[in-house]
């Protein structure tokens, strides 16, 4: 059955709507609007009237016989191999009912509202990077992956790039080098495209440009009614606004438009260095961060670990043009004595490949908090990262680091751009530094161990810049555990102004009951502490 009234003309009726989904929405209606006849999917038609609370089953079946070879099964020798293509361990232990493979943004549609007439959870897979269980897999769900929504195009002026999902940034960046050109994006290469942006999104670039999400133009998003609209500054602007950092809480994004900018040949890599070295490199990681709005083409990461029972640190340094002797990065070459020095002229794919290695497939933790930059404090909390580390160093196959980054001045003055994101940073707060503690190992029987030593490592931090008067409630939610509570650190009127914009797009919470990983509006996703 054809669509009895263009999505496009429903979207423009209900654009004045306090409410932007009408109290008597049927589903049902809206799938024949797909052209989806329910009455047609034996499953399906005993749900016309009413939704069923078990209908998983009902939901995959009924998809097959929609999409055919772009679902499957449980059953399917696809299936398997599905699984263990996410990053992390936890991820591929989920088990889904049916993993869906669109290949049109009308067809995420329709499995919106199938979910919603079965009441059939699920998730959505960009690059299945993250490290929150449930974050791109459902179980028992359906799981809806990206990876044939994969368009990349790049406007003729070279000012405008338009992608789908079902990327990760190593597929973006080596697209546009050939034209010499970029967005601003993910660190890591296998990470994927949508998770990050939607969570604000550190590049690079950053501090010249802003995060991934001050640089989105406008959103083609799938609502929870199945209505594809077009979300931008200027139509929509508090959905806009929202899913500047909001999460995956308002609705299903499958294309992004973003400003695309001039960027060749970089320079950059890692550097590795004993312990001799960590005083120089704080103080080094400190005024770079305090130099922020001398060079915004400077970027750096320091982080601390260990390797065979001795102290490391690992910086991670670019600058945008292939100078490797920019003058703000002065006092880090002046620093003698790395072991393993990786720097060199390099484009922006090959930077982010050597980012990305060799954790595929363990189990994964990430815990974050901020605080206003400060020297001692770094030193402190690299300090308190090393007094703990000897009670997890036995557990199998560890790599345990605390990271170090800003978040410049530059960075926190871009916020403003088009309408403000909804991360309740300003000039005002900073520089910050983020602090990171990641961890990556192999035996379940270690988890909880590991996941309170992160957790501990954490809670001394934050109260080292309390005690300070340095703490900061942000937390970055691409680096967020589940029991932590990003949108909360947002601020308690961003978050109620988040909420708002949930009730009014979706008055029913489908992004909130039905696709239930990540981070949601009301709290962390785990109770408690680990």
């Amino acid at each position: 059955m054809k669509a009895s009234l263009p999505l496009a003309t429903l979207a423009v009726g209900v654009a004045c709507q306090a409410t932007f989904e009408p109290a008597d929405f049927n589903i049902t209606e809206a799938l024949i609007g797909n052209g989806v006849d329910v009455s047609a999917l034996p499953e399906l038609a005993s749900l016309v009237e009413r939704a069923s609370t078990t209908g998983c089953s009902a939901a995959c079946n009924s998809l097959r016989l929609i999409f055919g070879d772009n679902l499957a099964s449980q059953k399917d020798t696809s299936f398997a191999t599905f699984l263990d293509s996410y990053w992390s361990r936890q991820q591929r232990e989920i088990t889904p009912q049916c993993i869906f493979k669109p290949t049109k943004p009308i067809d995420v549609s329709t499995a919106v509202l199938i979910s919603r007439l079965t009441q059939c959870p699920f998730a959505v897979k960009s690059g299945g990077h993250s490290a929150v269980p449930g974050g791109s897999n459902v179980e028992n769900g359906i799981t809806i992956s990206f990876e044939k929504l994969n368009k990349i195009v790049l406007a003729d002026d070279k000012k405008v790039a338009s992608f789908q999902p079902g990327h990760t940034w190593f597929d973006i960046y080596t697209a546009l080098e050939k034209d010499d050109a970029a967005i601003i994006g993910g660190r890591v290469a296998t990470v994927g495209v949508g998770g990050l942006t939607l969570g604000g999104g550190i590049s690079y670039l950053s501090s010249q440009y802003g995060l991934a999400c001050d640089n989105v133009l406008s959103y083609e998003v799938v609502t929870a009614s199945g209505i594809i609209i077009n979300v931008s500054e200027t139509s929509y602007p508090d959905l806009y606004w929202a899913l500047r950092g909001g999460g995956n809480n308002f609705g299903i994004v499958t294309q992004f438009n973003v400003r695309a900018v001039p960027q060749g040949l970089m320079w950059g890599g890692s550097r590795v260095y004993l312990e001799s070295a960590f005083p120089a490199l704080i103080e080094a990681y400190y005024n770079l961060g305090m130099n922020g709005k001398k060079d915004g083409k400077a970027h750096q990461i320091l982080s601390f670990g260990y390797s065979s029972g001795t102290a490391i640190a690992s910086l991670e340094l670019e600058y945008a043009d292939p100078t490797p002797n920019a003058t703000v990065m002065a006092e880090y070459n002046l620093i003698g004595g790395a072991v393993v020095d990786q720097t060199g002229v390099k484009r922006m794919s090959q930077l982010t490949s050597e980012l990305a290695g060799g954790f595929d497939g363990l189990r994964q933790s990430f815990w974050t908090w901020s605080a206003k930059l400060d020297k001692d404090l770094a030193t402190e909390t690299k300090d308190i990262f090393y007094e703990g580390l000897t009670s997890i160093a036995d557990a199998n196959n560890l790599t345990a680091a605390l990271s170090f980054q800003v978040i410049t001045e530059p960075i926190l003055e871009k916020m403003s751009m088009r309408g403000g994101n909804a991360l309740g940073l300003s000039p005002d707060s900073g520089p910050l530094s983020n602090f990171l503690v990641s961890l990556s190992w192999s035996d379940p029987a270690d988890t909880t161990r590991l996941q309170q030593f992160s957790a501990w490592v954490k809670d001394r931090g934050v109260a080292a810049a309390k005690a300070k008067g340095k703490d900061v409630p942000y937390l970055y939610m691409n680096y967020a555990s589940p029991w932590q509570d990003p949108v909360a650190g947002y601020g308690e009127a961003n978050k109620a102004k988040l909420q708002r914009v949930s009730k009014k797009y979706d008055p029913t919470g489908v992004f909130e009951r039905l696709q239930p990983g990540y981070f949601k509006l009301n709290g962390a996703p785990v109770n408690g502490s680990p």
